[in-house]
């Protein structure tokens, strides 16, 4: 007496294989860092106090050129620091808009604080 195939003999393959597929694309989404997105937060003067450099007097240690090296990588540190918190301020401005937690006012006021420390950060 011969054996009756069963229904799934001839899918069994290719489910077998698409599982595969579906557990190495899960493991690689997995092994990504995921971007966490924290709402609220202290947004008023956290970045807008941060975002303004210090300016250092030239004196003589400015002459040599690893000094001035020294202090333009400090300088670039500083406004790449001063953006980030700057974009930081923006998301969560726009994150506490869009939850109706700020009123139209407050949010108008500290959208044009955040655009003043922009333009002061481009003009230097």
């Amino acid at each position: 007496m011969q054996a009756v195939p069963g229904r799934l003999d001839v899918l069994k393959w290719p489910i077998v294989g698409g599982f595969l597929c579906l557990f190495a694309l899960l493991a690689i989404l997995l092994a990504r860092k995921p971007v966490v997105a924290i709402a609220g937060g202290p947004s008023e003067g956290v970045a807008i106090s941060a975002a303004k450099p210090s300016k250092k007097p030239a004196g003589p240690s400015a002459a040599s050129p690893t000094a001035r090296g020294r202090d333009l990588a400090e300088v670039d540190r500083e406004v790449g620091t001063s953006l980030d918190a700057l974009k930081d301020t923006l998301f969560r401005l726009e994150l506490r808009r869009q939850a109706g937690t700020i009123s139209e006012e407050e949010y108008n006021q500290e959208r044009a604080r955040a655009e003043k420390v922009l333009r002061d950060l481009v003009r230097g």
